[in-house]
């Protein structure tokens, strides 16, 4: 019997509005929920002591989750159109305009610590289950700036698991400008965007970056660690 990445649909609901359609690995979802409120834009913040009442249901396999709050959001985008685990910024033609509009960070100048980031990883795919099970997963992780590894999250897609990598943080009060993004393939523009809008300087993966992530990274400060090794890597921006 094969095991087989669970990919369905959940629906985001905030204020009696739908915010996002997303296919996504229905585990870990209240932080796929608040980690996308921020990564996407919707919040600036997002105090995870205030009052809120969250509730998910499970309709057919599908998942509804929803979520009361006096704070509101920014409606961003079209929320009828499913975001895919592949999705970035194909649906726009104004890629500078995408770029331009994303917050600026503060850069971190510290040295990378290339053997200790790339044991980092070794101990990240040792906890990627979902992966081992399916071959089908990706993973996002943080770390602190002593390169312990704070958790890892998996999911379908690239973007979803680090919504909930920063849902996470936002659980357990964790300040995201302290942590290093941990992505288990590629980063692409839109990994650099979320980074941007939760306050991350730095992402890290085990492979490439596309040319528009390489672009959002020089404009934000956010900086871009690929190809890690135990003694090297590739960085795009600040270095």
């Amino acid at each position: 019997m094969d095991e087989l990445a669970c990919e369905t649909l959940v629906t985001l609901e905030y204020n009696d509005e739908i915010i996002a359609n997303l296919l996504a690995t229905p585990t870990d979802i209240h932080e796929l929920f608040i980690g996308h409120l921020l990564c996407e834009g919707y919040l600036s913040d997002f105090t995870i002591f205030e009052e809120y009442n969250f509730e998910i249901t499970n309709n057919s396999g599908s998942y509804h989750m929803s979520m009361e709050s006096m704070k509101k959001i920014v409606r961003i985008g079209d929320s009828n159109r499913i975001v895919t685990s592949s999705c970035g910024a194909c649906n726009s033609d104004e890629l500078d305009k995408l770029i331009s509009d994303l917050p600026l960070i503060d850069k971190d100048q510290t040295r990378i610590n290339y053997t200790s980031l790339n044991n980092c990883f070794n101990e990240m795919r040792e906890l990627q289950v979902g992966f081992q099970l399916t071959g089908g997963m990706h993973a996002a992780g943080l770390i602190d700036s002593d390169y312990n590894l704070l958790f890892v999250l998996e999911d379908v897609g690239r973007h979803n698991a680090v919504d909930k990598a920063v849902g996470r943080a936002l659980k357990e009060n964790i300040s995201l400008s302290n942590c290093t993004l941990l992505l288990s393939g590629r980063c692409g523009w839109d990994i650099v965007a979320k980074a941007s809008r939760s306050g991350i300087a730095n992402i890290a993966s085990i492979g490439a970056c596309s040319s528009l992530a390489a672009k959002a990274a020089r404009y934000t400060g956010v900086r871009i660690i690929s190809f890690v090794k135990n003694n090297n890597a590739v960085i795009i921006g600040n270095n």
